[in-house]
């Protein structure tokens, strides 16, 4: 985000923040929005609304809420999202605290594709950060409150990154365990600086881990060897540079980590089933 989204968010969320526009933001039957609101403040209360509002609500809360689109109400933790489809009942909120919420109201053909490509199912209670809600709410509400220039595909852009970044939230809990950060150091080193004569040892030191252990863990999480990524990158690498006309081939090899030249060709064809001369599509002096 811009430092003017990122000052325009924070005081959002300080300040706690609701808009509903008087004539709902519309672009025809893809896309409308009627209100947005940021971390609104609300006292211990219930909202009960048997047929919802006609479109549909995303909502994230802060503290933990009771909350039902039609089925038993349920107990949900702080940190809890959940989306109503028009019509649908809606019941949320806390007669014991206050709570504070973040929420759009929207519908369109776009939202509802949007949701069907993203898995994401009304009624369903997830836990997700509130980061997503946040950052993109208010980048909408920048772009759509009171701009004579706002974009439908600007806008449209927006609501697509929204959502997919809700379901990925989502995803994380399926996702496999975190790969270890000396990994990731590792394996960015090797792409940054792939010309380098890195040595398996070498690279397994930087880890911080035996040639065994890193090769095994490497592989685990890369699914591929340190060795064979080192190469692909390196591979990589030549391909881009090969589409400079004014570079020899001899000079593209050694940019890449590769001395001899004819080693480098070998692999190179091996990549991309074709030599460094017949990718690049050029007479080259070697």
């Amino acid at each position: 985000m811009s430092f003017l989204i990122n000052v325009l968010c924070y005081l959002m969320i300080m300040k706690g923040f609701k808009h509903f526009f008087a004539a709902p933001v519309s672009f025809g039957g893809k896309l409308t929005i009627r209100g947005i609101g940021i971390q609104e403040r609300m006292p211990p209360c219930i909202v009960h609304r048997p047929t919802g509002t006609g479109d549909y609500l995303f909502m994230y809360f802060y503290e933990p809420v009771e909350i039902s689109s039609g089925a038993p109400v349920a107990e949900c933790p702080e940190g809890t999202f959940v989306i109503w489809e028009p019509d649908q009942l809606q019941h949320y909120g806390s007669r014991k605290h206050g709570f504070r919420h973040t929420w759009i109201h929207c519908e369109g053909t776009l939202v509802k594709s949007l949701l069907e490509k993203n898995s994401l199912v009304c009624g369903e209670h997830i836990k997700i950060s509130s980061a997503p809600m946040e950052r993109y709410l208010a980048i909408i509400y920048d772009e759509i409150s009171g701009s004579s220039a706002m974009d439908e595909g600007v806008t449209s852009a927006l609501m697509a990154a929204l959502v997919c970044a809700i379901a990925r939230e989502e995803k994380k809990k399926a996702l496999p365990e975190k790969i270890p950060d000396q990994l990731l150091k590792v394996r960015n080193i090797m792409e940054s600086g792939c010309e380098t004569g890195f040595t398996l040892g070498a690279i397994a030191e930087k880890a911080g881990y035996s040639v065994p252990h890193f090769s095994a863990l490497f592989k685990k999480y890369f699914h591929t060897s340190p060795i064979e990524y080192l190469i692909r990158a390196r591979m990589n690498r030549a391909a881009y540079l090969l589409r400079d006309s004014n570079r020899r081939i001899g000079e593209v090899a050694a940019l890449a980590g590769y001395e001899d030249i004819f080693h480098f060709s070998k692999l190179f064809k091996k990549h991309f089933g074709k030599s460094p001369r017949e990718f690049s599509g050029r007479k080259r002096k070697k």
